[in-house]
């Protein structure tokens, strides 16, 4: 208990305006008794005394304060650090840091079974990106949480208490902090809530610099591959403690190994390159892809060592091979960059360099046996290929391959192909003795002829009108070989202006064979020098119609349904954009059409399908979906149908997954964890000090507190009465005795 004033004003006016007070009054009363007797008049002054006192006491405003205890409740929270790198084995006896923390929590739960739980609750909580509520009697091991958000952890815990003080926030974590809100800035507020944080440190700071560790990070294959073509692979890998040692790298198709390469990283570089890896897939569909490194002893993690994706193989794809012979040629160059652009087909070159002898030459006979479906003859002469090769080509004509024969100084007549076997699959008659046609300085122009410009190999524009201007368009070419008669059953497509056939197309037994006098690298030249896009396109145009037509597959196309992912690895919480579209028999996009299409993740017995909202949008439909739920392999499937009429169903597999942050750097940051106990007011301590921390731990700190109530004296009603009877008694004496 104990005694306060509170002045209405300073001290140094208070004392002027009591003695203004008290020295009239004593004046007075002494003029006024002078002479006077008897025990009433110190009644009076007394009196009038006890009314001055309180009037200067109420200047005062003095307090009685009374000081109590109150007991509050009050929570402990403990947060348990639940995040992958607590999975690390540095810990003594090669404990992971997850055990360790449950042998320092089951003993911590034996210390605070003293610490008065009746007005202290203790709350347990675990943590990784998120906070949960955590059993401390489930020995059950959780699926190990991909990141670490120890300011995040930290604010929801204050949350979660709203309404009772929250004493204490023990954490036990390694300290390895890399998502959320920073944990310095959480720190400090908390030290504004006073909310002190007692940290449990886990783990080696050196794991990090220290660990050994082969982790695959990026595997780059083509979206969509052809049957039998060739599939190259890259990737990425992150070397750490195992400089100069041989890695063994796999490229595995769903689940089987198909190739395989050994590297080695430098000791001073941490990302290696793989390349070199390729598969060539045999039948379609779609394929899950794996980077795989394989694990080496002493490895930290081994559970980063596979990158995988997927790709589309379809069928249909077409090999090409182009035969020149020792002299350098545009043409392949710009064949090949024609045919980037249709991805099913694939072209390769062999050079010829020198005369076959007897069986043998530069050519493979394997080369013959149907792994190509469409030949191209450049500027070679006949004997460059054996006799034996001359009834290989005729053979795989036969039997269905293209050929085309290109113009130059040695194809045709003068390469000598008159009388050879394959002379009677051209389209044209080989007579020897037949010349160049010299095109001149103008050059010579390919002119559509009458009839065939409406062939399909002639459609090298949008619409019959615009291939006709093309054709016009197209840049001469600088000469080209002279033809013998074409034969009965082939089609002439062009001619040179002066009416010599140049281009003339057949179809013999269950093959096809072009004939073309000339080359058509100056299109491709002339549509770069100028920068005319639609001269460039209409000889990649012209060259996919050539190789389809020639492979029968200029009709190949079905009624189907079409479904592009613009990924096949989905980061959780990143968007996947959807397209899907109705192709009818010709190839041509179907217009309202609905498409149903969900995302259901695979691996679930049950699971339910989420459906996803396409929005048509001209020939196409385009949709969303939000990898926000869960990692792991998904199936999206649409079906497409106009009306009650189903077009068709096709689907997709894709992966959605979560950058392991925890695995990137393992290392613990014991620092951190100091710097957040001493901002908020706590203290960092050790593993084996925690139980004994808690046994010592004076609750009534947090359970009790003072609680102070202030009684004034003078603003109440008994000092109010009090004061008046002392005036009004005080005017009564001196009116009854004559003082007045």
């Amino acid at each position: 208990m104990s005694v306060s004033l509170s002045p209405v004003f300073p001290w140094p006016f208070l004392v002027v305006v009591a003695a203004l007070v008290v020295v009239p009054t004593v004046w007075a009363y002494r003029s006024r008794l002078r002479g006077t007797s008897g025990r009433w008049r110190w009644l009076a002054v007394g009196l009038r005394a006890l009314a001055v006192l309180m009037c200067l006491m109420a200047m005062f405003r003095p307090s009685l304060v009374l000081s109590r205890k109150v007991k509050q409740p009050a929570s402990v929270a403990f947060l348990v650090d639940a995040s992958g790198s607590m999975g690390i084995t540095d810990e003594l006896r090669g404990q992971s840091r997850r055990d360790a923390a449950r042998e320092v929590l089951n003993k911590a739960r034996e210390a605070v079974k003293g610490l008065g739980q009746d007005d202290l609750d203790v709350k347990f909580y675990a943590f990784g990106g998120d906070l949960k509520d955590l059993d401390p009697d489930d020995t059950a091991t959780a699926e190990p949480e991909r990141e670490t958000a120890i300011g995040t952890a930290l604010i929801e815990t204050v949350k979660r208490q709203s309404g009772t003080r929250l004493a204490s926030i023990i954490m036990l974590s390694d300290g390895g902090s890399n998502a959320g809100l920073p944990p310095l800035d959480a720190a400090e507020r908390l030290r504004t809530q006073q909310v002190p944080v007692v940290a449990v440190g886990f783990g080696q700071a050196a794991a990090g610099s220290g660990s050994r560790d082969l982790s695959a990070r990026e595997l780059i294959v083509p979206s969509t591959v052809y049957t039998k073509n060739q599939m190259p692979a890259r990737g990425t890998l992150r070397v750490r403690g195992f400089g100069n040692q041989p890695i063994d790298v796999d490229l595995l198709v769903e689940g089987n190994q198909v190739a395989t390469k050994q590297v080695t990283a430098p000791e001073d570089q941490e990302i290696v390159s793989v390349s070199g890896l390729s598969y060539v897939p045999d039948l379609p569909g779609e394929k899950r892809v794996t980077l795989r490194v394989r694990p080496k002893d002493g490895e930290l993690v081994k559970s980063n060592n596979e990158y995988t994706t997927y790709v589309t193989v379809m069928s249909g794809g077409l090999n090409v091979l182009f035969l020149q012979g020792p002299s350098f040629t545009w043409e392949y160059l710009y064949l090949v960059s024609a045919l980037d652009a249709s991805p099913e087909i694939h072209a390769d070159l062999k050079v010829l360099r020198s005369p076959a002898r007897g069986d043998r030459g530069d050519l493979d006979d394997a080369e013959l046996a149907g792994k190509y479906d469409v030949y191209v003859l450049g500027d070679i002469a006949a004997d460059r290929l054996t006799r034996t090769q001359h009834t290989l080509l005729k053979q795989a004509v036969d039997r269905g391959a293209g050929l085309i024969a290109l113009g130059g100084r040695d194809s045709f007549a003068a390469g000598g192909w008159a009388g050879t076997p394959l002379a009677d699959s051209l389209p044209i008659t080989i007579r020897p003795g037949d010349d160049q046609i010299d095109g001149g300085e103008a050059g010579l122009k390919v002119v559509p002829h009458p009839g065939g410009s409406d062939d399909y190999l002639m459609q090298i524009g949008p619409s019959k009108a615009s291939s006709a201007d093309l054709w016009n368009r197209l840049p001469t070419i600088s000469g080209a070989n002279r033809f013998g008669p074409p034969k009965r059953i082939a089609r002439v497509l062009a001619d040179t202006p002066q009416g010599d056939p140049l281009l003339v197309a057949m179809d013999i037994g269950q093959g096809r064979t072009i004939a073309f006098g000339g080359e058509t690298w100056p299109w491709a030249r002339a549509a770069v020098i100028q920068g005319d896009e639609q001269i460039a396109a209409a000889h990649r145009k012209f060259w996919r119609q050539v190789v389809l037509w020639l492979a029968h597959k200029e009709d190949d196309n079905q009624s189907q349904v079409k479904l592009a992912l613009d990924r096949r690895r989905v980061a959780l919480g990143q968007r996947l954009d959807l397209t899907a579209k109705a192709l009818d028999a010709k190839g041509q996009p179907l217009l309202d059409v609905q498409f149903e299409t969900t995302i259901t993740p695979l691996g679930e017995p049950g699971a339910t399908a989420l459906k996803v909202d396409m929005v048509n949008q001209g020939e196409e439909a385009r949709g969303t979906y939000f990898a926000t739920k869960q990692v792991g392999e998904f199936r999206a499937s649409v079906t497409a149908k106009r009306g009650d009429l189903e077009l068709g169903t096709t689907s997709a597999r894709f992966i959605v997954f979560q950058d392991d942050l925890e695995l990137t750097n393992p290392a613990a940051d014991p620092s951190l964890l100091r710097r957040v106990a001493e901002t908020t007011g706590g203290q960092f301590l050790p593993p084996e000090r925690l139980a004994e921390y808690l046994k010592t731990l004076d609750t009534s700190v947090f359970t009790e507190y003072p609680v102070q109530s202030e009684h004034r004296l003078v603003d109440n009603w008994p000092f109010l009465l009090l004061f008046a009877i002392a005036l009004s008694l005080e005017w009564w004496l001196r009116k009854r005795h004559g003082w007045v």
